[in-house]
């Protein structure tokens, strides 16, 4: 579950290594000549391709949520049902905290540096969250009423987010499961209710 596919030339090179930095420490106490030094390219190469650390921690997050997409779709395409697929989306989570390279949230850790006053860095993070809570709102309403289901959804993502900081914190990745059996829990009683 490696966090960035990996990819050629000096500008990946870049990315590769500042989402290592970003994740291991944070977005701030990371400094652009840190991130030239250990990528070993020149400063000149790095903005070439970046403006600035701000264009390049856009990068980073608009390639981790493009890898997360579409690592958790894959996960769920064979999945035929809505049941099974919302659990997958916690499995997923599962595997990630048990993963060698699971240092927390990007998108959480963007959020609680930089606010929403740097719009390229703030849509991308708050643009995962909004995925999430669709893939949720889309899966629960093959299952549950409406109202329901965007109730529910919030939940999931809220009962991930807590799962995600329990696992960083604690160094503890079941929390995926816990938050799992929450999540079950809540679903079969709405599903009751809805009969």
């Amino acid at each position: 579950m490696d966090n960035i596919k990996r990819g050629a030339g000096k500008r990946q090179q870049i990315v590769d290594k500042a989402t290592e930095l970003f994740s291991a420490h944070g977005f701030h106490p990371v400094g652009v000549d840190r991130i030239i030094d250990e990528s070993n390219v020149a400063r000149m190469t790095m903005y070439r391709h970046f403006a600035g650390k701000n264009d390049l921690i856009g990068e980073v997050l608009g390639q981790r949520f493009t890898f997360i997409v579409d690592s958790i779709s894959q996960q769920l395409a064979p999945m035929e049902d809505a049941d099974a697929r919302i659990k997958g989306i916690f499995d997923w989570y599962g595997a990630w905290f048990r993963s060698p390279e699971f240092a927390g949230c990007l998108f959480e850790r963007a959020l609680a540096e930089f606010g929403t006053a740097y719009p390229g860095v703030s849509e991308v993070a708050i643009g995962y969250r909004v995925k999430l809570f669709g893939w949720f709102e889309e899966l629960l309403l093959e299952i549950v009423p409406d109202k329901t289901a965007k109730q529910l959804a919030g939940v999931f993502v809220m009962l991930l987010d807590g799962a995600t900081i329990d696992a960083r914190a604690f160094n503890d990745p079941s929390a995926a499961e816990r938050a799992w059996e929450a999540a079950e829990l809540l679903l079969n009683q709405a599903k009751n209710a809805a009969r």
